[in-house]
C-alpha cells in the first residue's frame, strides 16, 4: 500500500558517517523493518538498531535513543520543523499508492465549496490530485499552511489541526485523505464545518456524524467520572515532542485554585499499568492528545485531556468541547 524510497536516507547517513543507526517504523510497517535494515546497512557503512516501540510520529522518538546512535531514520511521518533533535533524524515518507479517483468522484455531492483540502502525512502526495480532481468538476478548493509543528500545506497531525483552521472562515467543507476518524473529528470539532473523509481504506467517503455523536457520549461518561476525583495526576510525556511542562504546571495551578490536590508525573511510553499503584483518582494526559481518546478503554480511573479538565473544574463549558492541540509556542 506504501511506496518508501530510503535512498535519500542512505545518502544522508553516508553525508553524516553514521556508523550507528536507529530505525523506527511504525507497526503498519514493521513487517517490512528487516527489509528496510539490510537495504541500509548493505547500501551505507552504517549498522542499524531496528527500534521495537512503537512509533506514532516525529514526536514519539525517545530521548534515550540519541546516547547510543549517531542518526536516526523515522520511516513513515512527516517532520515537525519546530522540534530539535539531539542527533540527525531523517525521515522517509510512505507515500500511499492505493487510488482514491472512484472515491473522490463520489464526494462532490457531499461537499459544501469552498473547499479546505487536507491530508495525514501519508497522503499528502495525493493533495495535487485531489485539488486538481475537485477543480476539473468546477469545486473551488482552498490550501493553508499550519504553525511551525506543520512541515508541508494541508498537513494535519493528530496533535495540530492548525492547516484546517487557518482556513476555517474561508471554507464551508473540508475534504480529508486519511485512515482512521480521529484526524476527521479534530478537525470537525476544532472548525465547526462538515468534513468528509476519502480513506484508502475504504470504498466510499464518509462523514462522521456517528462516529462523532459516540466519542462524545464516551468522552462525557469520563469527564462525569472525573467531577468527584479530588487528587489529580497530570502526566508529562518524557518524549522530546510531547513535553509540555510549562502546561501541566498551568494545569496544576488551575487544580489547586480551584481547591484540588495534583502532582506531576512524569511518563515515557504510557501504560495504564504504570499508573494503578498511585494514588491518584483522576488523570489529565499532556502528552499525546490521542492517548486519552483511543486509549480510553485501558484506564481504570478517568484519563482525561486538559480541555476536559476545564470542563470538570467548571472553566469550560461542554458546548465548547474540543480535542487538544499541541501548538508551535508549547515546546
Amino acid at each position: 500500500m506504501y511506496d518508501i524510497d530510503l535512498t535519500s536516507a542512505i545518502s544522508e547517513i553516508k553525508r553524516l558517517k553514521a556508523r550507528i543507526v536507529a530505525l523506527q517504523v511504525p507497526e503498519g510497517l514493521k513487517k517490512r523493518a528487516y527489509q528496510f535494515a539490510e537495504d541500509i546497512e548493505k547500501n551505507s557503512s552504517a549498522e542499524v538498531l531496528v527500534v521495537a516501540e512503537p512509533c506514532f510520529g516525529a514526536c514519539d522518538i525517545p530521548s534515550s535513543l540519541f546516547d547510543m546512535v549517531d542518526a536516526v531514520v523515522n520511516i513513515g511521518h512527516s517532520p515537525i520543523p519546530s522540534l530539535k533533535y539531539g542527533k540527525p533524524v531523517i525521515f522517509v515518507a510512505a507515500r500511499s499508492k492505493v487510488p482514491i479517483v472512484d472515491q473522490l468522484k463520489k464526494s462532490v455531492g457531499m461537499l459544501h465549496e469552498p473547499v479546505g483540502v487536507l491530508a495525514t502525512s501519508q497522503h499528502l502526495t495525493q493533495l495535487d490530485e485531489v485539488i486538481e480532481g475537485l477543480e476539473s468538476m468546477g469545486i473551488k478548493t482552498k490550501i493553508s499552511e499550519g504553525d511551525s509543528r506543520i512541515s508541508h500545506a494541508g498537513e494535519v497531525l493528530g496533535c495540530n489541526f492548525t492547516a484546517a483552521t487557518a482556513l476555517a472562515k474561508d471554507v464551508n467543507s473540508y475534504l480529508l485523505i486519511g485512515s482512521g476518524s480521529f484526524h476527521a473529528l479534530g478537525v470537525h470539532l476544532s472548525t465547526g464545518k462538515k468534513i468528509v473523509v476519502l480513506d484508502p481504506n475504504l470504498e466510499e467517503p464518509r462523514e462522521i456524524d456517528q462516529i462523532k455523536d459516540k466519542m462524545l457520549r464516551q468522552r462525557h461518561a469520563v469527564i462525569e467520572r472525573a467531577e468527584n476525583a479530588r487528587i489529580f495526576g497530570i502526566i508529562v510525556g518524557e518524549k522530546i515532542g510531547q513535553r509540555r511542562m510549562r502546561r501541566a504546571k498551568e494545569l496544576r495551578k488551575l487544580l489547586r485554585w480551584k481547591r484540588k490536590d495534583a502532582a506531576l508525573i512524569l511518563m515515557d511510553k504510557f501504560d495504564p499499568e504504570k499508573l494503578r499503584s498511585l494514588p491518584f483518582d483522576a488523570y489529565v494526559s499532556t502528552a499525546c492528545p490521542r492517548i486519552a481518546i483511543d486509549d480510553v478503554a485501558m484506564y481504570d480511573k478517568p484519563l482525561l485531556t486538559p480541555q476536559e479538565l476545564e470542563i470538570v473544574l467548571g472553566v469550560r463549558d461542554w458546548e465548547n468541547y474540543t480535542f487538544d492541540q499541541m501548538t508551535e509556542d508549547e515546546i
